[in-house]
């Protein structure tokens, strides 16, 4: 396993957290739901020159909305009140009210639904639906911020498309060099016909797999796209956390039949974003998925937002120096 895909973020933007991350990851990965177009520009050249300055020419990885619902802009805080109203629009400025920009959302949910955000930390049950506002009672409490995604147990909210941001993103990016992009929520692979034709053919695209409809044809997905992600976060909140390692072991049982590599995703060293040391159940999950037949792994609160960097890459480094001894 010598794939590692690093998440650049707010607490990997100090030149030598940056610099650090570099020095190991095969990838860095953006994503581009918490990112402006502005800073999505300054993200792109600043890794561009970190090449040079590294010496190592690692993949640059755009991770694209496709068909996942996010919320809009939207205080941090660590805990809801008890009651929320979710509404259609771009941007809240206090926390009982989260704003949703996708009106699908409030056509298919109706009193007596739950809504998982921020990958099942905060469930919400709907309690009554009027004037295109969804009133909701917090079942479960936990952190929420802006761009958080939203799930539903019973549905897919949106049908596989490329959104404007998609788009705007493809076109800033498509003329750099080793850059991939990642398709979130990739149902049955029909979606690479819908990015293929704006990313060209110099590009490698990423199927993240992260719904249960997926497995249905994870075959054939793995022949239209070159990579997949199973991202265990939105998985775990789609198929309910108690079913997923079911769900984890039969992609497993899958891997030696795909066409291209996979990456095991999803709070892989989760307790690491505030501890200097991983769990050791953490530990024994990276020894069977390396055993397993994952490619690779992919952090993200662990770089982006973590308060260990230095020690996760340190872990790192010694972990799988110590597996292939």
């Amino acid at each position: 396993m010598k794939n590692f895909v690093l998440t650049c973020g707010p607490a990997s933007e100090d030149d030598r957290m940056l610099q650090l991350i570099a020095g190991l990851a095969t990838g860095l990965r953006l994503n581009i739901a918490h990112l402006t177009r502005e800073h999505l520009v300054a993200w792109l050249d600043r890794l561009q020159r970190l090449r040079e300055a590294v010496g190592r020419n690692f993949r640059i990885i755009l991770d694209l909305q496709g068909a996942k619902v996010r919320i809009g802009r939207f205080p941090d805080t660590r805990a809801l009140p008890d009651r929320v109203e979710l509404f259609y629009g771009e941007n809240s400025e206090c926390i009982e009210r989260i704003p949703v920009p996708n009106s699908s959302v409030f056509a298919q949910t109706s009193p007596g639904d739950l809504l998982l955000l921020n990958d099942r930390r905060v469930v919400v049950r709907v309690t009554d639906r009027a004037d295109g506002i969804l009133q909701g009672l917090v079942e479960q409490n936990g952190p929420l911020s802006s761009g958080k995604g939203l799930n539903s147990p019973d549905r897919v909210f949106e049908m596989a498309r490329v959104t404007a941001s998609d788009a705007a993103a493809i076109e800033l990016s498509r003329k750099i060099c080793d850059l991939d992009y990642a398709v979130s929520f990739v149902a049955d692979g029909h979606e690479e016909q819908l990015f293929r034709p704006l990313i060209g053919d110099n590009h490698r695209l990423i199927a993240k797999i992260e719904q249960r409809a997926a497995f249905d044809h994870l075959k054939a997905i793995s022949g239209r796209f070159d990579e997949l992600w199973l991202c265990r976060g939105d998985l775990g909140s789609e198929a309910g956390l108690r079913n997923l390692g079911a769900w984890q072991q039969k992609f497993v049982a899958m891997i030696p039949t795909l066409d291209c590599p996979s990456l095991l995703a999803g709070e892989v060293l989760g307790s690491m974003v505030s501890a200097s040391q991983p769990s050791r159940a953490e530990i024994v999950q990276l020894y069977d998925a390396m055993h397993s037949g994952f490619s690779g792994l992919v952090l993200s609160d662990e770089t982006a937002c973590g308060t260990q960097i230095p020690a996760v890459v340190e872990f790192l480094r010694f972990f799988f120096a110590d597996a292939d001894a």
